[in-house]
C-alpha cells in the first residue's frame, strides 16, 4: 500500500531526528513522532518500557505490506494509524463522500441509510440528525442512485 494521503517529515523534523540519533527520512509524521517518543521513553523509563505490537496488529500491517513485528508498540500503533487514515481517504475518494451524500455502514445489519453532515480530516464521517452519530469513511458505501 502506498501512503498517498499521509504527511511525511520535513527537513526541520529530519534535522531534529538527527540530533536524537534517528534517521527520520521517508517516515510519516506519525511514525517519526512515535520514534521520537520511544527515544525519550527509553531515556526516562529504561529500555524495557517500549513493548511490542500485538499479533493482530502485526497481521493487519502485514496485510497492507508493512512489517511491524520488530517495532515498538508506539511505532506499531503509528503504522496502523497511518494505514487506517489512508483507507479512510481512499474510501472518501472512491465513494465520492461529501456532505449530503446518502451512505450505508457496511457493519450495520439493519442497512440503515444515513446522510453525511460533515467529514473530519481524519476520515470520521458525521451524519445529519444523528446526535453525534459517526463512522469511519472506510466503513461506508455510497447508496447507488445518488
Amino acid at each position: 500500500m502506498r501512503l498517498t494521503h499521509i504527511s511525511f517529515v520535513n527537513e526541520q523534523q529530519i534535522a531534529l531526528g538527527i540530533k536524537l540519533g534517528l534517521d527520520l527520512r521517508s517516515k510519516s509524521v506519525t511514525v517519526a513522532a512515535a520514534e521520537i517518543s520511544d527515544v525519550l521513553s527509553k531515556k526516562f523509563w529504561g529500555e524495557s518500557c517500549l513493548g511490542s505490537p500485538s499479533e493482530k496488529q502485526c497481521e493487519l500491517a502485514k496485510k497492507f505490506g508493512f512489517d511491524i513485528s520488530s517495532s515498538s508498540r508506539q511505532v506499531g500503533n503509528a503504522v496502523i494509524e497511518d494505514i487506517m487514515l489512508q483507507l479512510n481517504h481512499e474510501s472518501i475518494e472512491k465513494e465520492s463522500l461529501e456532505p449530503g451524500v446518502v451512505v450505508r455502514n457496511v457493519h450495520d445489519q439493519r442497512k440503515q441509510s444515513l446522510v453525511i453532515s460533515s467529514i473530519a480530516e481524519d476520515g470520521t464521517v458525521y451524519f445529519k440528525g444523528g446526535n453525534g452519530k459517526r463512522a469511519w469513511a472506510r466503513s461506508l458505501v455510497r447508496i447507488k442512485g445518488d
